[in-house]
């Protein structure tokens, strides 16, 4: 009978720890639980996304690593490009002809807010806010901004309420007609984490996207990620996979898992090389053919006489890109939908259908806009006779 008890003591000192852990299991208070379900379900959502390639680098010194087309225009330190010792932690972004940048600025109380200067007689005018983002509550700290080739799309990233953690990239639009920005989005996983994610750029002439992230990183590294920018919002099916697998690649664990079409990812590299291999990329503008009429052809963007048309021009360059970007996608798209199962096919329809249906949006906006730059600038040479 001792015996027996003593067997019934010892087996109840051995269950006494995980009793013990699992009487203090911590629990989630509401912000947590909230922070968990956002988690999920960004996870859930991932963008399907081909990293061409990744690098870990100094993070004091990481935007030497972005190898842009200079038709994009550059990103670079508020220091650098100011040549000023103030404001250490802030970002710039100008456009291709040099003529209008977009800002971040420190104040005193530590938030940073986004401002844009246009270039006026070789000088920098006195920085504006940019309404609709600085002025929304959830937002802290802005910074890294970079604005798309249409003038309108902006990428930027912001510490705010409606992040996974650190620092989360956003997009937003602007509206010409409110005369400011739409409320911005959170573009979610992968590129976003608990981390710190930031310095969103496409460069829509090589068909590149960049961006930095500090996920396992040591305090003075980041890596960059190169990625093939999508047309489409394109998430993994979840009927095909479990969500531990989708979440491999929100976490981006494993690049090479993300390249699935080997003559896609073999293109993509290619284009980085040429990128990266560009000679003097800043000190010339490249020469282009756009027909005025049956008399006069410019070949430069210095040759556009009519109040905004170099800038229209260079909206039209990024349109014609995007709508090139898509076709290729769309052809990719079409050729595995021959060959995929009926569940891959009911996934690839819509977003088929959705890709045609941008395809001819875009041939739309590109033939208005040369119309409306054509027709601006033979009244300016009338008129100018």
């Amino acid at each position: 009978m001792k015996t027996y008890r003593l067997l019934i003591g010892f087996l109840l000192f051995l269950a006494l720890p995980s009793m013990a852990q699992k009487r203090k299991a911590p629990q989630l208070t509401p912000e947590q639980q909230a922070h968990k379900a956002k988690l999920e379900k960004m996870t859930a959502n991932t963008q399907r996304i081909m990293f061409i390639d990744s690098m870990v680098v100094d993070k004091q010194h990481f935007l030497q690593y972005y190898k842009l087309s200079p038709e994009i225009g550059r990103v670079a330190r508020y220091q650098d490009f100011f040549h000023t010792q103030q404001q250490p932690n802030a970002h710039v972004y100008v456009n291709e002809l040099g003529t209008r940048c977009y800002l971040s600025q420190e104040h005193t109380d530590s938030t940073i807010k986004l401002y844009s200067c246009e270039n006026v007689d070789n000088r920098w005018t006195r920085p504006t806010t940019l309404k609709g983002i600085n002025d929304d509550d959830d937002f802290r700290r802005i910074n890294y901004p970079f604005m798309m080739g249409d003038g309108q799309t902006l990428y930027f990233a912001a510490e705010g309420e409606d992040g996974l953690g650190g620092y989360d990239i956003y997009a937003t639009r602007y509206d010409a007609e409110e005369n400011q920005f739409l409320r911005p989005a959170n573009i979610g996983m992968p590129f976003n984490s608990e981390a710190n994610d930031y310095m969103y750029v496409i460069d829509e002439y090589a068909n590149l996207g960049w961006f930095a992230t500090d996920r396992n990183q040591p305090d003075d590294k980041v890596c960059i990620y190169i990625f093939e920018p999508s047309q489409t919002r394109q998430k993994y099916n979840t009927t095909g996979l479990a969500p531990e697998d989708i979440a491999t690649y929100a976490r981006i664990d494993r690049i090479a898992d993300t390249w699935g079409d080997e003559t896609a990812h073999a293109a993509a590299l290619q284009r980085l090389r040429e990128v990266t291999n560009r000679k003097g990329e800043h000190k010339s503008i490249k020469q282009f053919s756009f027909v005025v009429n049956d008399e006069v052809t410019y070949t430069r963007h210095t040759d556009f006489k009519a109040p905004d048309n170099a800038k229209r021009y260079q909206q039209l360059v990024a349109l014609n890109n995007r709508y090139q970007q898509l076709l290729s996608t769309l052809e990719r798209a079409r050729d595995y939908y021959v060959t995929a199962n009926s569940d891959e096919r009911d996934e690839l329809r819509p977003e088929i259908l959705a890709s045609e249906q941008k395809q001819h949006e875009l041939y739309v906006q590109i033939r208005t806009l040369e119309k409306t730059i054509r027709n601006a600038e033979n009244l300016y040479l009338t008129k100018t006779k």
